[in-house]
């Protein structure tokens, strides 16, 4: 058991640990840069995900047969480039959702920029990013190139604004993964310490059934972060032993709380059958005495 505390200690000071420096410090770095665009293009191909079925869901009766015809190809289109999973990043304004009609440094175009393209309306594109490359589609009402373009593919500029996605910087998601994370080794450690020292005997059930639960938690978390790539794997793998920690440490009380009550039960059982009786004389021929009865 003290091995468990001296390793609950350990993910204690790892939480609460200063930033690392040199090589190390620059490996995070890079592991939660990746983490955070990793999270990122989950982020836009679930928004993906809602705008497809909202386009497919819509009643498009009133449409030319070209109309539908193009739509339907656009909206193809879509679902490859959200398959695809390359996005434009946001360089340039941190902590904010922008959209980008192009990612100048590597060219990639947002979704309706690619759908233009797609179609070979790249001056469009080029216009519009000449003009404001961070320019959200609703603004470009009155544009009169790109509502004709809108037009003879069946396409609202609602849609299209729809269709449109701002981006955050990579670090946002990563920041977000690593405080869920920080609050759930903090709670799980918290936790085990209280099973450690406060609770020794089980005699708090309170403190045994949550940090059960909670290790039960930690560890569906850590393996969650590890499969689909939310934090670094060393959170992932930190959040499993601690919560395996946490849930074991409970589980060790409960069972011993269950324990110490099964042998009091037992004296107690034992003294209610032992029973000592006074003897004494009534003529004042016999002699006192004591009288055992034991029951079994």
């Amino acid at each position: 058991m003290r091995a468990s505390l001296v390793l609950a200690a350990a993910i204690g000071g790892v939480i609460l640990a200063g930033r690392p420096g040199g090589r190390a410090a620059e490996a995070i770095a890079i592991d939660r840069h990746a983490v955070g665009h990793a999270g990122e293009v989950r982020r836009i191909q679930a928004h993906f995900d809602s705008v497809l079925s909202e386009l497919q869901a819509r009643n498009v009766d009133g449409l030319t047969e070209s109309q539908r015809t193009k739509r339907t190809t656009l909206v193809g289109v879509l679902a490859a480039y959200r398959q695809r999973g390359v996005f434009p990043h946001n360089r340039h304004f941190p902590g904010e959702a922008v959209p980008y009609f192009i990612d100048r440094p590597t060219g990639t175009l947002c979704a309706v920029a690619h759908l233009l393209e797609s179609t070979g309306r790249r001056d469009i594109v080029d216009a519009v990013a000449a003009m404001d490359n961070n320019v959200w589609v609703a603004e470009l009402k009155g544009n009169r190139e790109f509502e004709a373009w809108l037009e003879q593919h069946g396409v609202t500029l609602a849609e299209a604004a729809r269709i449109q996605v701002p981006y955050v910087d990579d670090q946002v998601s990563s920041r977000f993964s690593m405080r869920n994370s920080s609050i759930v080794l903090g709670s799980v450690t918290a936790l085990t310490a209280w099973n450690a020292f406060a609770n020794r005997n089980g005699q708090q059930g309170i403190a045994s059934i949550a940090g059960a639960a909670a290790g039960a938690v930690a560890v569906g978390y850590g393996g969650a972060l590890i499969s689909n790539g939310e934090a670094p794997f060393s959170v992932g793998a930190l959040s499993i032993a601690a919560g395996g920690i946490s849930a074991a440490l409970a589980t060790h009380r409960f069972f011993r709380h269950r324990h110490l009550a099964a042998e009091a039960r037992k004296t107690q059982s034992v003294v209610q059958r032992t029973t000592v009786t006074p003897i004494m004389p009534v003529d004042g021929q016999n002699g006192a005495g004591l009288s055992l009865s034991i029951r079994f």
